[in-house]
């Protein structure tokens, strides 16, 4: 052979291995464990309230290293409800409102937390919402209707979720109806009958031991979501083939639809120290991607006076809150939010707002809400919302998208193939 016929060829070999290395790449896992955050309902705006309430130039989720913005529409039109959201978010394809783990038509659909498991990564949901929530509840379910709450909690018992965690009953309350009855209290049995460590307090998740953990917690002795998230990592982090971890921060939804602006800051504070816990926990044990994003937009929140949001620094708690501490005829409203939210200076006009309006959370909202320089418009919108991502794989998340993709990008850093489609 002529050396210059060699030499072509160690060229054109040279040239081969340049096209075909960033395509094996990708063809291989970029990272061995996902945690995927979701802050329902949580828009643009909503991180901006976030950040004012902690204080920092940018919060946690912000500076991580990847971003982009995320369409959310359903099969039914422009705006989604949760469980069509959450469905797009699992399984990588749109539903019709309501509907979870399902194509419009009934056929079944693979969701990313399945992929996981079938793969033998551990899985977890953590929520502060109940396990039968919707969101939640699309990454294990499959149900025409988000209200088939006994047939959703039968499916979580189901799904080979190593640690879930969420506020509330874990069944919802029993209908007249004796069977439903039966089946809705035999529920915490079951889980103690499958090998989970059952707790319902602060102190009983941190006293917990098993690695089979389930936590249903009341509301006014619920952790924080960094507590859980931390709990949860603790016992994933034991697989040696990885895991896959969702999170939902439900209260953002809430506080939107109640017009709360400082119950959205102090929410999305709250989601972004969990998110932070993650990074942390990523960033030393390596091969773990981070992704943080939102089902939809709630509220349609503008910000007019963006200078004012620091104001929300200063306010200890949601809307609700603080009105519960109003005695009857609210005489004591002046007292309650300069303690509560340092208002030292209420007006005539305001203190007639507290006086005329039957529900002191709507006061106390409007209130806030005026001070900061917000305002508020719809329920649920179609704005797009943002996705942050961190760790192996997380360019795949920048750029504008849909929430269709990142379910399908998760399973590509992951190396699990394509998920799979109607059943």
């Amino acid at each position: 052979m002529l050396k210059s016929d060699l030499r072509v060829r160690k060229e054109l070999l040279f040239w081969l291995l340049l096209l075909v290395a960033p395509i094996a790449a990708q063809a291989g896992p970029e990272a061995k464990s996902a945690i995927l955050f979701i802050g329902d309902g949580m828009g643009s705006a909503h991180i901006l309230l976030g950040r004012a309430a902690s204080g920092a130039d940018l919060l946690a989720m912000e500076r991580m290293p990847f971003s982009g913005l995320v369409t959310t529409l359903s099969a039914d039109g422009e705006v989604t409800d949760s469980a069509a959201a959450a469905t797009a978010l699992a399984t990588g394809h749109r539903t019709r409102n309501g509907m979870l783990g399902l194509l419009p038509d009934g056929r079944r659909l693979e969701t990313i937390f399945e992929r996981c498991r079938r793969a033998g990564k551990g899985v977890g949901i953590v929520t502060n919402d109940a396990l039968y929530g919707a969101t939640p509840a699309a990454f294990v379910v499959h149900v025409p209707d988000r209200g088939m709450r006994l047939e959703i909690i039968e499916q979580v018992l189901d799904s080979g979720a190593l640690v879930m965690m969420g506020w509330g009953e874990f069944a919802p309350a029993p209908s007249p109806d004796t069977l439903e009855s039966e089946r809705a209290s035999d529920f915490v049995g079951e889980l103690r009958r499958r090998g989970y460590e059952v707790v319902s307090t602060r102190d009983e998740l941190e006293r917990a031991k098993r690695a089979r953990l389930a936590g249903l917690f009341e509301h006014d002795r619920a952790p924080d979501l960094p507590s859980m998230v931390k709990a949860a990592l603790a016992r994933l982090d034991r697989d040696p083939d990885g895991f896959f971890l969702v999170v939902e921060h439900a209260s953002i939804d809430w506080r939107g639809h109640e017009a709360d602006a400082s119950g959205v800051a102090l929410a999305v504070f709250e989601l972004d120290r969990a998110v932070e816990l993650a990074v942390d926990y990523a960033r030393h044990r390596g091969q773990t991607l981070v992704i943080v994003t939102a089902d939809h937009e709630t509220g349609g929140l503008r910000i007019e006076e963006p200078g004012r949001l620091g104001l929300l620094r200063q306010v200890k708690a949601a809307a609700g809150e603080i009105a519960l501490q109003f005695n009857q005829d609210r005489s004591n409203a002046g007292a309650v939010l300069r303690e509560m939210a340092g208002f030292t200076d209420l007006t005539e006009e305001e203190m007639q707002v507290i006086r005329s309006y039957p529900e002191g959370l709507s006061a106390v909202g409007q209130i806030v809400g005026r001070r900061a320089g917000v305002s508020w418009a719809a329920g649920h919108t179609a704005t797009p919302v943002k996705v942050f991502a961190f760790g192996p794989g997380a360019r795949r998340f920048a750029g504008r998208i849909d929430n269709t993709d990142i379910p399908k990008r998760i399973a590509g850093a992951l190396g699990l193939g394509a998920l799979r489609g109607a059943q």
